[in-house]
């Protein structure tokens, strides 16, 4: 089984668990919490909501189709991004699309709020999305839509951004909503997603910035090539002396993300090297580093 799922998805049992967690997390909160209060995501899934209430104010029903109108929109996306990125992510992002449609389809969406207070929806809903889109990021998974629209004009104008081509799109979503349905429901969804967002940055292995000192005792060959050709990164090392025992001892400078630095820590241990290293997150960097979201 995990033979398979390495050779379809690229992807190992643990990372199937994560992202399948993340999908069904990010479903429920959209049907739970923000269907329920109006409020509207941004990218493609707010396209799809849309789209989802025109459909049923021109057909006078009360059925809810945006998951299936979401679905149907990722299918060109899926061909573009099989031929403009990758087979692995077309096909991860597939899965995760198909399991978002089924969840959504399932789970009822109340006629009343969960919650009465609007606000505390915005800061549940959007929380609980950040975390679920968090959990699938990490697992190498994609969310469709405007993932794969920012990642192929990126790759197309280097001086693009996903980052700024979503903010861009949502800026037309968040317009339409204040334009047919109001300023304050314009207002309330733009909060969602900011806090969505926020929950988003905190926990999105890939987006925090680490750097690792490594000491050893013999030179970090092994190491330094698993940096170089797994990770695809550049490290800095030198020779020093341990000034109590005044055995050398060769040191390794590395900036990379948390994500790299978990690839990392496992090759350490697989490996049984013998090593010192001391690790921290967050740390500030200016200057030329890929982050490779």
């Amino acid at each position: 089984m995990a033979n398979k799922l390495h050779k379809i998805f690229k992807w190992n049992t643990q990372d199937l668990i994560k992202c399948t967690m993340g999908v069904i997390l990010f479903s429920l909160s959209i049907n739970l919490f923000v269907e329920p209060n109006n409020l509207y995501s941004g990218g493609v899934l707010g396209v799809a909501q849309l789209l989802n209430h025109l459909v049923q104010y021109l057909l006078n029903i009360t059925n809810n189709f945006t998951s299936l109108i979401y679905f149907a929109i990722n299918i060109p996306l899926f061909i573009l991004a099989y031929h403009k990125i990758n087979k692995s992510f077309c096909t991860r992002t597939i899965y995760t699309i198909v399991v978002q449609t089924i969840v959504m389809l399932i789970v009822p969406i109340p006629k009343d709020p969960l919650v009465d207070d609007l606000l505390a929806n915005v800061l549940i809903g959007g929380t609980l999305v950040g975390v679920g889109c968090a959990f699938i990021l990490s697992s190498t998974g994609s969310t469709g839509g405007t993932d794969i629209l920012g990642i192929v004009l990126t790759n197309k104008f280097p001086q693009f951004s996903v980052g700024r081509f979503a903010l861009m799109f949502n800026s037309i979503v968040y317009g339409v909503c204040g334009l047919v349905y109001g300023i304050p429901t314009m207002i309330y969804s733009i909060m969602y997603s900011i806090v969505e967002n926020i929950s988003l940055d905190k926990l999105h292995d890939q987006n925090v910035c680490s750097c690792a000192i490594i000491f050893t005792k013999n030179k970090p060959t092994k190491i330094l090539d698993f940096v170089n050709k797994d990770l695809n990164r550049g490290a800095t090392w030198w020779k020093g002396v341990g000034d109590g025992t005044k055995t050398p001892t060769y040191i390794t400078y590395l900036i990379l993300s948390r994500y790299e630095l978990h690839k990392l820590e496992k090759f350490i241990k697989i490996n049984k090297e013998d090593v010192f290293m001391v690790k921290n997150d967050y740390v500030g960097i200016d200057g030329n580093f890929n982050k490779r979201l």
